[in-house]
């Protein structure tokens, strides 16, 4: 990640693991900055490294910092330029190595997660990269079938697309109407296998009286 880029609040709930709601109170109550960016009509917050980096050490300090030497590790995070691993607060210098790693390593995830998927502008997709199968349908039937059921409605999908379509859904999530978490092929079959279909009655018991 450049140290200009920026993440919206669900990516980076989900490099975080973090809910979008619990980063947007983060901003609201002033427990870190985020910039704005408008799309369309909407305004989207973004936030950056320094405030990833400041709300993994803060999670580790959990309990440990005062509101007040929250706000001054905060500060001291964002003065860090993008190659220094150290901060002090006060007497006490803090590594961040090993934070930094693991926040590279969740940012690897993610940058993982986009390239499986093509997000190119289409009305139906995002779509698993390499076929016309939407990725928000493969995640939406992962709701309650398991991979080895989604592969038999879709033999063409490997393991590693059905996981890389859930993970996709979790980082941006589905607007709109959801799609259901049953397949029609599957819904189809289970209905037949309850006899829905079948038509073994007596149809001379219903067959029209001939008119006199």
């Amino acid at each position: 990640m450049a140290a200009a880029e920026a993440l919206t609040l669900s990516e980076a709930g989900y490099v975080l693991e973090r809910s979008s709601a619990a980063l947007n109170k983060a901003v609201d109550t002033g427990v870190i900055r985020a910039r704005q960016r408008r799309v369309g009509n909407a305004v989207q917050r973004l936030i950056g490294r320094a405030e990833m980096r400041f709300l993994l050490l803060s999670e580790k300090l959990e309990g440990d910092l005062t509101p007040s030497g929250r706000r001054r590790l905060y500060d001291a995070v964002r003065r860090l330029s993008g190659d220094v691993h150290r901060v002090s607060l006060g007497e006490v210098i803090l590594d961040l190595a090993r934070i930094d790693e693991d926040l590279k390593n969740r940012l690897h995830r993610l940058e993982s997660v986009r390239e499986r998927v093509d997000a190119s502008d289409d009305e139906q997709g995002p779509f698993i990269k390499g076929t016309r199968i939407p990725v928000y349908m493969v995640a939406a039937l992962a709701r309650e079938q398991t991979t080895a059921k989604i592969l038999e409605d879709f033999p063409s999908l490997t393991h590693d697309q059905v996981a890389a379509a859930k993970e996709y859904a979790k980082a941006y999530p589905k607007r709109g109407r959801p799609y259901p978490a049953r397949s029609l092929k599957r819904a189809l079959g289970e209905l037949a296998d309850l006899g829905v279909f079948d038509d073994s009655g007596d149809r001379s018991e219903i067959a029209p009286r001939k008119m006199r």
